[in-house]
């Protein structure tokens, strides 16, 4: 398995808006009155929207915006893009299997905003800051329904099937210790345990890392593993990070991981 998501500038942004197939009510704002889609395209906003896409979700979006469906909704000609508020909810927030990003500042929320909601012929508007500023505000992110993966999530049985399947099918590219040390016929590949790791995904819910393993890894044969093994695998990442196991299963249900959070160190 290969996965990592890379840091564009000072922000961290890996896969974009996942949720953003769902149409949003009709007569949302559309382009203002006195900016032309010229005008958009010019500014500095539009330019950091286009270098954050283009460094972390096109992979998985396409250059084009056309999208990699049924994971991966075309955002060319996506109609929910004219809900600003939508699109601010699902970068902050999150949605499902989409990524959460409390990290990105509000300015990097405008200007990712207002490159998708312009480019590939979109004609929704610039995302101005004094918009998004109070959606972003606006969004609740209540801690305390929030369990870190620091409490005991899985078993030491599970994190021992974990390590047999990693043994198998992944630590040809990531190394039996999990640290990316990839075999001299393989591509470089990131660590997926320890400090780099839980730094990458700190915030992040374990729903998250699930469906992008579930559905992406390993590059050469994505889909292939099923939740089960997916969750074993998740299981002896967190064992070889030195987070405790405990007494219950990590879940193969990847709704039943969205309130388990990924966190850099224990409290």
């Amino acid at each position: 398995m290969q996965f990592e998501r890379r840091k564009p500038m000072t922000a961290g942004l890996a896969v974009l808006i996942a949720a953003l197939m769902f149409v949003t009510p009709a007569g949302q704002a559309q382009q203002p009155s006195g900016a032309t889609s010229g005008d958009i395209a010019a500014s500095p906003a539009f330019q950091q929207g286009r270098q954050l896409y283009d460094a972390n979700c096109a992979v998985c979006h396409q250059p084009n915006g056309a999208g990699t469906p049924p994971d991966f909704p075309a955002l060319a000609g996506n109609a929910g893009l004219a809900d600003l508020r939508h699109v601010a909810s699902v970068v902050r927030a999150g949605r499902g299997k989409m990524l959460a990003f409390p990290q990105l500042a509000d300015a990097e929320v405008a200007a990712l905003a207002t490159y998708v909601r312009n480019a590939w012929g979109n004609r929704h508007g610039a995302a101005a800051l004094a918009d998004i500023a109070p959606v972003l505000a606006s969004l609740a992110n209540p801690s305390a329904s929030k369990v870190s993966v620091w409490s005991g999530v899985y078993t030491e049985a599970q994190n021992k099937r974990g390590e047999e399947l990693h043994s198998a099918a992944c630590a040809q590219c990531h190394g039996l210790r999990l640290n990316g040390a990839a075999q001299p016929d393989q591509p470089p590949s990131p660590a997926i345990a320890r400090v780099a790791f839980l730094r990458k995904w700190s915030g992040q819910s374990v729903a998250a890392l699930f469906g992008y393993i579930r559905h992406k890894m390993p590059p050469d044969a994505p889909n292939t593993l099923t939740d089960q093994q997916t969750a074993d695998a998740i299981a002896h990442m967190l064992a070889m990070s030195n987070i405790p196991a405990g007494a219950k299963e990590l879940s193969s249900d990847s709704k039943a991981l969205e309130g388990l959070v990924i966190e850099s160190q224990g409290k």
